[in-house]
């Protein structure tokens, strides 16, 4: 039987996997010279320092995207198909890039308000940031 992958978690990331299991969506930010980006790394994309800190984002944001999966590449989520895959731009300026769940996510467009929640894994310490619709 086909089992759903995890994040396989690194020091790196960490954090920001710390942070999704206690329900805050971290991002990063520089204090050389104030940039927020997604996903981890461990240098700033603006400026190339070492000197980031975590930040909790407030989880809301427009889908800048997306695209819908009918024939998952996994088959351990045949029972999810349609699975909409979204860029969601953060309130904050950050591109995140989820999955839309929740009621009526067909009804999706481009421009639409969504709000962070936490999906439960088969781990305890995973929890994955999805996004529902804001209405």
């Amino acid at each position: 039987m086909a089992e759903k992958s995890l994040p396989k978690i690194n020091k790196i990331d960490q954090p920001f996997w710390k942070g999704a299991a206690e329900g805050k969506l971290l991002i990063q930010k520089c204090r050389a010279c104030e940039k927020l980006q997604f996903f981890p790394r461990v240098v700033c994309t603006g400026c190339f320092s070492c000197e980031l800190d975590w930040v909790q984002a407030k989880g809301e944001g427009k889908v800048h995207s997306f695209s819908w999966v009918f024939v998952p590449r996994n088959p351990a989520f045949k029972d999810e198909v349609p699975i909409c895959y979204a860029n969601i731009i953060l309130d904050e300026g950050v591109i995140f890039e989820s999955r839309i769940v929740g009621t009526n996510p067909q009804t999706v467009k481009t421009g639409a308000k969504v709000r962070v929640v936490f999906q439960q894994t088969a781990s305890p310490e995973i929890k994955l940031p999805v996004f529902e619709l804001a209405g």
